[in-house]
């Protein structure tokens, strides 16, 4: 099957693939290049996305990053604000917990790779409404402004394109069984890559 390519730059080959980046993140195309007066024309045998996976969910990306940034703590230091990843002990207050919720799909490329954003919440507990309110606020204008943040989780590299807020954070009471645990939740999907 040919495919004809029209373009007003031609990209680089390298070891026979024309190789390409979108938004940081590493493509390639292995094409056998068909002879023709204007060089427009490939056989493509194979197409193939050089990275195309998460090794890591999406939340223990986010969590790494907001560690990085000192929003959040390692639980492991036992100080306040540590962020734990798909559970909230009921040990202590000042904690936050962080989810991978449903995703949205986006689209998919002719060479089925689908595209889609990764579902976040992240959940803020304080027995003080004004520190859990601080907290989530700090978190939400943080994740507001990310554009392109490289990051390394367990020996691997990202990109966090953006992060798309739902709404604004929500206050959505006190935990059931307690008097003092108030929880804040702040929705959103965050776009990434593994390079």
């Amino acid at each position: 099957m040919a495919y004809e390519l029209i373009a007003k730059v031609n990209p680089p080959i390298e070891n026979g693939c024309f190789v390409f980046g979108l938004d940081d993140c590493a493509y390639s195309i292995v094409a056998e290049i068909t002879p023709s007066v204007t060089m427009g024309l490939f056989d493509f045998n194979s197409i193939g996305v050089a990275v195309d996976s998460l090794l890591n969910p999406p939340s223990v990306v986010l969590a790494e990053y907001l560690r990085q940034e000192s929003l959040m703590t390692d639980p492991a230091d036992k100080t306040d604000w540590p962020l734990y990843i798909s559970y909230m002990p009921d040990v202590k207050t000042k904690i936050g917990s962080i989810y991978d919720t449903t995703n949205l799909k986006l689209g998919r490329h002719m060479n089925g790779e689908v595209i889609q954003e990764y579902g976040i919440q992240i959940k803020i507990c304080s027995d003080v409404f004004n520190d859990g309110w601080a907290k989530i606020e700090a978190l939400s204008l943080r994740l507001d402004i990310i554009k392109n943040e490289g990051i390394s989780v367990n020996s691997e590299e990202y990109v966090i394109r953006f992060v798309s807020r739902s709404g604004p954070p929500i206050y959505i009471g006190v935990e059931d069984g307690t008097k003092k645990r108030k929880l804040f939740v702040l929705n959103c999907l965050i776009n990434l890559c593994r390079i």
